[in-house]
């Protein structure tokens, strides 16, 4: 049976190397300009996980290690990325569907390599990217699917939504 504990090392063995800090079920990369948050989230109700993403915005305010639920801008990465399929037979599956494991028939190492690949495929660039100002409203532009409060869109000179 996958644990958040197995979850956590899977996750954590893909980030590591490329500099982020662990602590409990968020990973955290910093700069002087942006704080991105990586967040596990198990649901309270099934063993359904989230992966959620943060930025903090560090010209708002300097904290050094926000939880993703505080953050200026925020997502899921089954927004950010609903492809895939939910038949396994049929092609690569959604993470959506691999974090649902109740829900979703997987060999539990081939989840857990899945699980990885998608961080390093994915996850890992997207938030190196989202570590500077610049590589962050270039995320926005060509990503929908963030939460963007107002006092960042105001930082970041975005406009507001339609």
């Amino acid at each position: 049976m996958i644990t958040t504990r197995l979850l956590n090392n899977a996750i954590h063995t893909e980030l590591k190397p490329h500099g982020f800090q662990r602590k409990g079920s968020n990973w955290y990369l910093s700069s002087e300009q942006v704080i991105v948050v990586l967040n596990l989230q198990r649901s309270q109700y099934s063993a359904t996980y989230f992966l959620n993403l943060g930025f903090w915005l560090q010209q708002i305010e300097h904290i050094d290690f926000p939880g993703e639920h505080q953050c200026h801008i925020r997502t899921r990465a089954s927004s950010l990325w609903p492809e895939g399929t939910h038949r396994p037979e049929e092609g690569p599956p959604r993470i959506a569907d691999l974090l649902s494991i109740d829900d979703y028939p997987c060999n539990e190492g081939q989840r857990l390599e899945r699980i990885r690949q998608f961080v390093a495929e994915k996850l890992v660039p997207t938030l190196k990217a989202g570590v500077s100002v610049e590589g962050l409203k270039q995320l926005l532009e060509e990503q929908d699917g963030f939460l963007i409060m107002l006092v960042a869109r105001d930082t970041l000179g975005l406009p507001l939504p339609d």
